[in-house]
């Protein structure tokens, strides 16, 4: 009896791949993966007979960045590929000898692009056409987007970049560059920018150890008294690691502009001291000044599918609500939005969660089938370029410059990634060796779904062949 459950046991692999071809279950039984772990699609786009290979494909996953895939195609077909951000300047009062009597006002439309570069520009233009020292206040016009809660977070990690909440006013991602490195055994961190009334602490330990994820051995956090804000550097520092920097959100999205602005503008040669409001109404007395507009759409999916940026997609699919909906402008209308936008597509999506434009959430579940379909439909669609350029090449860009750079199909596949903690994904198009254009599809959720890349590339060049 011993003997006979031994052989059970051993058979059950074997049963949960029962439809999958040979090759690819002698890789699964390889690298052990669970059988209920994950899901993996591979299909010929051109033969329109059921997959190559689908195993748990009408199972529910978290994707984690591969929503991006989703996102950014929506934005393209819904607001064109040539669509930019306006980011426009007003004033409310009188203009006398370059002096304004009144406020400046900035209407931010979600332009997470913006930066400080962009920003010095248009203040220049402003000066040059008349205005040189303002005596009222600068007021952020947030009306573009619904007002966003500042407590839904991901994590315990606020701060970290990823974690940028949406926001309709943005500049340098809304975040601040702090690099570190070890001189004559003294930890230095600089800033960029590098803002008055901001300072740093630092209470970090330096060691010799090995330089391994050198970003969860620090802490930090944020002291504000008045005006003045201090952010004080804790944990562990390897003097191994040469020169490393980290993005942070250290300064709340409002006042981190307001406080760029007045240094800028002032810098500039012109003089403001006034103080920061914001509103959520635009008053139709105000006297437009100057607009920024941003890189077109199809360039700036390049940078988020390829870099996976967060607070892009984020920002990208509330402008979606905002300019072709009459949806409240909020987070928590985007499912209901991407829900309607596959029914009209006529594409499943029974079971469908999709929290927000970044794929950043413990909530959010597709099937590799959805997937599957909706990446069918973007490669029979017009707009097919535009979405294959903006994935990281294998090997060559993005979140792939450092994988496959070796592997028989480097250069052959344009694959969107995504990973967080238990959650490891890969998605694509994947020219195979007999120029025959393929989609690929791999999620993992599971406790080692980081350890999964080996065993997500073996299927991939399986695939390849």
């Amino acid at each position: 009896m011993y003997i006979l459950r031994i052989f059970i046991i051993c058979l059950i692999p074997f049963a949960a791949f029962a439809d999958i071809p040979l090759e690819y279950k002698k890789i699964i039984q390889k690298y052990k993966a669970p059988p209920n772990t994950f899901t993996f699609v591979v299909k010929n786009i051109t033969d329109k007979s059921e997959p190559l290979v689908a195993h748990n494909e009408k199972l529910f996953f978290n994707p984690a960045s591969l929503a991006k895939v989703i996102s950014t195609f929506i934005a393209i077909e819904r607001l064109g590929p040539q669509f930019k951000w306006n980011s426009d300047f007003f004033h409310n009062g009188d203009i006398v000898d370059d002096v304004l009597y009144g406020d400046l006002i900035f209407k931010g439309r979600g332009d997470a692009t913006f930066s400080i570069v962009n920003l010095e520009d248009s203040i220049r233009k402003i000066q040059r056409n008349g205005i040189k020292k303002i005596k009222g206040n600068l007021i952020l016009d947030l009306s573009y987007f619904g007002m966003t809660s500042k407590e839904k977070l991901f994590d315990n990690d606020p701060m970290r970049a990823y974690n940028v909440l949406p926001h309709p006013v943005v500049i340098q991602s809304n975040t601040i560059n702090f690099i570190f490195s070890v001189k004559d055994s003294n930890l230095k961190i600089n800033s960029n920018p590098d803002l008055s009334h901001f300072d740093i602490k630092s209470n970090v330990k330096i060691t010799n150890d090995r330089c391994i994820d050198w970003k969860s051995k620090l802490n930090y956090r944020t002291e504000k008294k008045a005006f003045k804000t201090k952010i004080i550097f804790g944990g562990k520092f390897s003097r191994k690691c040469g020169v490393k920097e980290i993005d942070l959100s250290a300064l709340e999205s409002n006042e981190y502009f307001y406080r760029i602005f007045k240094e800028t503008w002032n810098a500039n040669g012109g003089e403001f001291d006034g103080n920061l409001d914001a509103t959520y109404i635009q008053d139709s007395n105000w006297k437009f000044l100057y607009r920024h507009t941003s890189r077109p759409l199809s360039e700036v999916v390049r940078d988020m599918n390829k870099y996976s940026l967060n607070l892009m997609a984020r920002n990208t699919m509330l402008t979606i609500l905002a300019e072709n909906t009459d949806l409240l402008v909020l987070e928590s209308s985007v499912n209901e939005f991407v829900h309607a936008w596959f029914e009209k597509n006529k594409l499943p999506h029974q079971g469908l969660v999709f929290e927000n434009g970044a794929g950043l959430s413990r909530n959010s579940v597709l099937t590799s089938e959805q997937l599957l379909l909706f990446m069918e439909k973007i490669y029979h669609d017009p707009l097919m370029p535009e979405m294959l350029a903006s994935f990281p090449i294998s090997g060559v860009d993005g979140t792939l410059k450092r994988r496959m750079n070796y592997s028989s199909f480097k250069k052959s596949a344009h694959f969107k990634t995504g990973s967080m903690k238990n959650v490891n994904a890969i998605a694509g198009f994947l020219l195979d060796k007999n120029k025959e254009m393929k989609i690929f599809i791999f999620i993992m959720n599971d406790i080692k779904a980081k350890d999964s890349q080996a065993f997500q590339e073996a299927l991939i060049a399986e695939a390849f062949k």
